[in-house]
């Protein structure tokens, strides 16, 4: 009995011959917590609770460390990828990256979503799309292909053709770019001797040339869609200053979501949002005109029974989530228009009321080529400012502008 609690509490390592059979009969006995071959002294199989699944364990930097999860690598595979390191090895590779050897699509994919995962410069809403990606598309169905397998008709068979039956060809291509830059980083990093997609395309597949989603609001709706806003104001501040915001400087809806009130300096009239909120991971500022500034103070006492430091406030003292954005704009539209179709509507608008080209990328908090970041660096705020006074106000050259004055005179003239 003694024997049997030690065996219980220790946990017993037993030698045998591995094969998923050999290891799935072991399962049977619960006092065998690891398994042996004495053909690979580097190699270890440990069961996991349920003892319905285990990992793969060896050697590094003279320390056990997990490798692979078993059922999902079975023996077979893990000894096709013990011969790989063993070609890496004596080609040189160092031993360290040499048991992080990329075997299968499954572990190129796995590694390189761990990686991407702990970027600090990469956005959450990015993390979360190829944590998507991955845990629905690539790993279920291309797990267990051997890199050195995978070809363009592979891809095609296995990924590409069934998932372009059940989404858009631009999910389609997002996914591909996950896995091209996994393999194009493992290769970088000489986890892998070769890229079976160095040479491939996207358009190989036969999917057409991805075009930009059509503008579902043109600068000819600027009219109703203000007085839309302006009605629904008074009822509805939060969704519609989120609406205003959006459409008075074309920010993007994460950016605007999260904003918080020590962002804005209203009695100078500017609103900087942080680097860590911008897609580009850079600084953004932001003119605030009068009427604007008019409309924040308006809101902010509004907010005054329930105080928060966001100015669209979720649970939990968080900002409100991407999720609730996007319903409180639907819940504007009627599902006809999103978000981005507000960020479209500013830079149409802009191009209508001749912005210069540089000032209204500017503005979106656009990425500049690389010339064109290199010798416009100056400071170029007082033209933003010039460009939003004008696209706030009634536009000019028979444009239309917002004229945020009028339509919501019932605050901007109070204050």
């Amino acid at each position: 009995m003694v024997n049997q609690v030690a065996r219980y509490a220790m946990g017993e390592t037993r030698y045998i011959d591995f094969s998923d059979a050999a290891i799935r009969a072991e399962a049977k006995d619960e006092y065998v917590r690891d398994l042996r071959d004495q053909r690979y002294p580097d190699l270890r199989f440990r069961f996991l609770k349920d003892r319905q699944r285990g990992a793969w364990y060896t050697v590094r930097d003279g320390k056990w460390q997990k490798v692979a999860d078993w059922p999902r690598c079975g023996c077979k595979e893990m000894d096709a990828r013990l011969s790989s390191l063993k070609l890496l090895c004596a080609g040189g590779v160092h031993p360290g990256a040499m048991l992080r050897a990329l075997y299968t699509v499954g572990d190129v994919v796995s590694w390189y979503l761990e990686r991407h995962l702990n970027t600090a410069t990469i956005s959450k809403a990015r993390k979360a799309s190829c944590r998507s990606l991955a845990k629905n598309w690539l790993l279920p169905r291309l797990w267990g292909v051997p890199v050195d397998q995978l070809n363009t008709a592979m891809l095609d068979k296995l990924l590409v053709q069934p998932m372009q039956a059940l989404v858009a060809p631009a999910t389609v291509c997002n996914a591909y770019r996950v896995l091209s830059a996994g393999f194009r980083t493992g290769k970088r990093l000489g986890l892998l001797n070769v890229n079976p997609l160095a040479d491939v395309r996207f358009t190989d597949f036969g999917l057409g040339r991805l075009r930009p989603k059509g503008a579902k609001l043109f600068p000819r709706d600027v009219g109703w869609l203000m007085d839309l806003l302006a009605q629904r104001l008074p009822k509805s501040p939060g969704s519609c200053l989120l609406a205003l915001l959006m459409l008075c400087h074309g920010t993007r809806i994460g950016e605007t979501r999260q904003a918080r009130w020590d962002h804005f300096d209203l009695d100078a009239g500017w609103w900087v949002i942080p680097a860590e909120l911008t897609k580009t991971r850079t600084r953004h500022e932001l003119p605030l005109t009068p009427e604007v500034v008019a409309l924040l103070r308006w809101y902010k006492d509004q907010q005054s029974s329930r105080p928060s430091v966001y100015l669209f406030p979720g649970g939990h003292g968080h900002a409100l989530t991407g999720a609730g954005a996007s319903l409180a704009i639907a819940g504007l539209s009627a599902g006809d228009w999103s978000s981005h179709d507000l960020r479209k509507l500013a830079r149409a608008g802009w191009q209508h009321l001749d912005v210069n080209y540089v000032i209204a990328e500017q503005l979106l908090n656009h990425a500049m080529p690389g010339l064109t970041e290199t010798y416009v660096q100056g400071d170029l705020s007082s033209l933003k400012r010039q460009a939003l006074e004008v696209w706030h106000g009634v536009g000019a050259g028979g444009v239309d502008g917002l004229d945020l004055s009028r339509r919501f005179g019932f605050i901007v003239n109070s204050l």
